[in-house]
């Protein structure tokens, strides 16, 4: 299938110059989206994405629709495996006394829910978070699906091979959240990693040489209805950081993609 690049553009926090082959949408209009998803705003994000399916790159707002990645898994018929990377796990448990798809839970949604998730690559944590998760519930909950890769391991380079390892046979999709991110590449609303762009590029250009890449999201913009100046000061860091992440991942994923 074609690769389809796309934004998915809620608060307005995209510029609205138009990239080549980077379709540009304005999902404004799409209420009860923020931070939760109700559904009807699942089905009008869903119809955004069934003509082309998960192929290609695609930003998603600020990490308060970081759910989106759980809509886009949904479309992927065969055996898979997610790689998160991310400041947060995104396995919290439902909020709100329901089941209702959230920013927080969307991972341990599509790892309870998804019958082709082979592998859910946790990387970028802070162990002491990767520790909170209970590891008892865990092994019983994941079923051996759940991988760990935190901040630390990637600092002493222990990462590398722990990726490595993954099974080969089945194809990737790479979800990114840019609060992973060390503040001098990326500014969100929510706290923030001290990873550096080349760790990150490093990471994907293993991804993409090891693996079948079948699609990439990226969050972590910054909300305009912040201070004025903090959202123009985002703003510059943020699209460098898109800009530089787009066109690595033109350059390699395709690249790479084409050699396989």
């Amino acid at each position: 299938m074609k690769n389809r690049n796309m934004i998915f553009d809620f608060t307005q926090c995209y510029p609205k110059r138009k990239e080549p082959g980077l379709e540009w949408h304005d999902c404004s209009a799409i209420g009860g989206s923020r931070l939760y998803c109700s559904r009807d705003a699942e089905e009008k994000i869903k119809a955004l994405i069934a003509p082309a399916g998960v192929s290609g790159i695609h930003f998603i707002d600020s990490g308060d629709y970081h759910y989106i990645s759980k809509i886009m898994t949904d479309f992927i018929k065969e055996p898979f495996t997610l790689v998160l990377i991310d400041h947060h796990t995104d396995m919290q448990d439902a909020s709100l006394g329901g089941d209702i798809l959230s920013c927080g839970n969307w991972a341990k949604k599509v790892l309870q829910e998804n019958p082709y998730l082979q592998k859910l690559v946790l990387i970028g944590q802070e162990k002491k978070m990767l520790d909170k998760l209970q590891s008892g519930a865990r092994q019983q909950e994941t079923d051996g699906k759940l991988v760990e890769i935190s901040y630390e391991e990637l600092k002493n380079g222990k990462a590398q091979e722990k990726i490595k390892e993954l099974p080969d046979e089945v194809p990737v999709y790479i979800s990114i959240d840019k609060d992973v991110l060390d503040e001098k590449y990326a500014v969100t609303n929510w706290d923030q990693g001290k990873m550096s762009m080349g760790m990150l590029e490093q990471i994907l250009k293993t991804l993409v040489t090891e693996y079948d890449v079948i699609g990439v999201d990226i969050c972590g913009m910054y909300p305009e209805e912040n201070s004025l100046p903090e959202y123009l000061r985002a703003e510059r860091v943020n699209i460098r950081s898109d800009e530089e992440l787009y066109r690595f991942l033109q350059k390699n994923l395709f690249c790479w993609a084409s050699h396989k």
